[in-house]
């Protein structure tokens, strides 16, 4: 008697992990309560804070404004004359404006009693007038006034308001004696006039347009905040919490590979991560219909109902990308972590710089692009361009953009949890088996990809801080922060304990001069026509920062011997930066022989750290370019050698055309523009060197 059994499919296998996990999460009732009520009642809580916190400011705005009634008194022989006139003044006034008293009441005392009634605070104020203050008021000359006011608890400006309109009233209605008592008519005074006759009579009603931008984006934080947090516990529990329960072993050998299990396990967290968003969409939309029944009567928010729908649609849409790199990037640190007490631990900081990324989006002048795919700032970028009033095309490209870069971002952590799932050491290394705070970790032929993150984190920090107490002479900051990367990185492969040879590739390329040639073709083309673009897309429009560093490197090749110069732009961040990033990092990702996928997301990741690490926003799409061609330079030599001289080819471009301009000649990127031969040159090249790197690789493959 003979039988088959049926293999399931690959989606089979995912959608039973997925159903599998999500059964997991929703048994556990303290997790659901954290994850879902606890956003809930976050939102009724600030609002009302909040709200209590503006109507409080508003009403007492509002006191602020009232008009007080006056008081005073006026002293001295001419006093009669001039509250007569202050009297006549105030009855007659038209629209006299928002400083103006509700009443005045006035009196005529000695200076004696005039001051105890002023330190009683039984007037507002009293007026001392100079001899003779009625002439000086019908003359030619200047009535110079003293005016005490009372000292009020708390201290109100309104009586001083007061007093200055009414006084400067009274001087107008001087001003118009003296015209008429010349003989001249009152149109002197007014040679001009200006009338708006669509005006409406009324004044507009008190409008909050201002405040709510403010008060959006701080709710788009929050909801991006919240929303990464929602796959905070499932990631936990989707492996370390397995690791722990001993079952990650039993799920590894079902027939699947760790791919589909990861991709399982990132539905469930995804599928929650959503429901997360959900939730908190659905508190926000509550929380505002309330604050509108809470906020003082007669204000207006400025939004229109329809387009404040259309930015809600557009902004749960952006957040289902980030819904999707929150789950990923929560599933592939916690497929790292040995414990659930380290995955909460190392997800914390995530979470944090989840939340970073997302307040950067909403500091003003941020925005583009660029920023768009961010993960975590181009949802709310996004967002954020919507509640602006954005062109409905260049919104699309930017939500099309984050949408895309957060598929991107997503199927890379996925591809490095699952190789973290397939790391031995991680899977079946316990927390109880780690050493002391001084012991040395055993020796090993490569770091792994915790290890290559870390690094990467370190040397972003250490950049950061270094780059702050930089000198301005590039000719020392350039070392300076070339040391602070490559410092870090020798402390760290001494501590690790790692093959070095294997580990930054240490050997000589096959077919040495076809590589060798192919790396400096690739790398001269490489600029050539990233300038090209850069140009194309963004003119010559570049940010103060980059500005600032091109003005500094001018003169460090024309002030300094030529090979100061070259040392310090071409050959010093060639060789650091790749014993870092395609040395130490590339390995650490891509493991010893690493499948066409693995490779990939290592070529990937390690160009992302890469073009993070030089921080102008504008250099990233191009250093990002480089990166991975240099990465996938390096895994194909499988040498550091061609990826150093095509560094250095790339960095050494700028340097010939700045001497060319030194001799006077017309170089072929400082003019207007790339001609169209000088990007064909620069393809050719490109796509010369890389056939020579492919032939040269292939023919040194040893025979199978």
């Amino acid at each position: 008697m003979s039988g088959s059994t049926k293999q399931p499919g690959r989606w089979q296998v995912i959608l039973a992990v997925a159903h599998r996990d999500l059964l997991e999460f929703v048994r556990d009732r303290r997790t659901l309560f954290v994850t879902f009520l606890m956003p809930m009642a976050m939102y009724p809580i600030l609002a009302l804070a909040s709200t209590l916190g503006l109507r409080t400011a508003l009403s007492d705005l509002d006191a602020r404004q009232t008009p007080l009634p006056l008081a005073l008194v006026l002293s001295g022989p001419d006093a009669p004359l001039v509250a007569e006139r202050i009297a006549a003044v105030f009855d007659t006034a038209d629209n006299p404006g928002p400083d103006w008293p509700a009443s005045v009441t006035l009196a005529i005392m000695p200076p004696g009693e005039a001051i105890q009634l002023l330190e009683a605070g039984r007037i507002d104020g009293w007026i001392a007038l100079p001899p003779q203050g009625g002439g000086l008021l019908d003359g030619q000359e200047t009535l110079p006034l003293e005016a005490r006011l009372a000292a009020a608890e708390p201290p109100d400006a309104r009586p001083r308001r007061h007093l200055v309109a009414l006084v400067r009233a009274v001087a107008e209605d001087a001003r118009r004696r003296r015209i008429m008592a010349a003989g001249l008519p009152e149109s002197v005074l007014e040679p001009v006039t200006l009338v708006f006759p669509n005006d409406a009579a009324e004044p507009a009603a008190a409008s909050m347009e201002g405040v709510v931008p403010t008060a959006v984006a701080g709710v788009l934080v929050l909801l991006a905040l919240l929303t990464a947090t929602g796959g905070f516990y499932p990631a936990i529990d989707a492996i370390a919490g397995e690791k722990e329960r001993g079952t990650i072993e039993t799920l590894l050998i079902v027939p699947a590979s760790t791919g589909d299990i990861v991709t399982g396990k990132f539905l469930a967290v995804f599928a929650v991560t959503l429901a997360s968003l959900a939730v908190n969409a659905v508190s926000v939309l509550l929380t505002a219909v309330v604050l509108l029944r809470l906020l003082p009567a007669g204000f207006d928010l400025g939004i229109d109902a329809g387009e404040a729908a259309a930015c809600a649609l557009i902004t749960l849409v952006a957040f289902c990308g980030l819904a999707a790199v929150a789950a990923a990037a929560c599933l592939a640190v916690t497929s790292a972590a040995r414990s659930t007490k380290e995955a909460q631990n190392t997800l914390t900081p995530v979470i944090l710089l989840a939340s970073g990324l997302a307040g950067f989006a909403v500091v003003p002048g941020v925005g583009g692009p660029l920023v768009a795919v961010l993960p975590f700032a181009g949802q709310v970028a996004v967002a954020r361009q919507a509640l602006s009033g954005g062109s409905g095309g260049a919104l699309a490209g930017l939500l099309t953009l984050s949408l895309i870069s957060s598929g991107v971002f997503s199927w890379l952590l996925l591809r490095a949890a699952a190789t973290a799932l397939a790391d031995e050491e991680l899977l079946f290394r316990g927390p109880d088996s780690a050493g002391g705070l001084l012991s040395r970790p055993a020796p090993r032929p490569l770091p792994t990809p915790m290890q290559g993150f870390a690094a990467a984190l370190v040397a972003f920090a250490t950049l950061w801080y270094v780059q702050g107490i930089a000198p301005a002479d590039p000719a020392l900051s350039l070392p300076l922060l070339q040391a602070a990367l490559l410092i870090p990185l020798a402390a760290l492969v001494a501590w690790q304990r790692v093959d070095r040879r294997d580990t930054f590739r240490l050997v000589w390329p096959g077919s040495a001069g076809r590589s060798i040639l192919g790396s400096v073709l690739v790398g001269s083309g490489l600029f050539v026509i990233g300038a090209a673009l850069m140009l194309t897309i963004r003119g010559t429009d570049i940010s103060p920062a980059a500005r600032n560093l091109a003005e500094r490197l001018v003169p460090l090749v024309f002030e300094q011997p030529w090979w100061v110069g070259w040392l310090i732009v071409v050959i010093l961040p060639a060789v650091c930066e790749e014993l870092f990033f395609r040395g130490w990092v590339l390995a650490a990702f891509a493991g010893a022989s690493p499948r066409r996928g693995r490779a990939v997301a290592a070529v990937l990741l390690q160009a992302a750290a890469f073009a993070a690490f030089h921080l102008l926003p504008e250099r990233m799409p191009q250093t990002f370019a480089l990166g991975v061609v240099l990465g996938w330079i390096t895994l194909t030599t499988g040498s550091l050698l061609p990826a150093i001289l095509a560094h250095a080819a790339h960095n050494a471009v700028p340097l010939v055309l700045l001497a060319l301009v030194a001799d006077g000649r017309d170089p072929l990127l400082l003019a207007d523009g790339v001609p169209g031969w000088g990007v064909a040159v620069a393809v050719a090249a490109l796509s010369g060197g890389v056939w020579l790197i492919a032939h040269a690789a292939a023919e040194s493959k040893p025979e199978a």
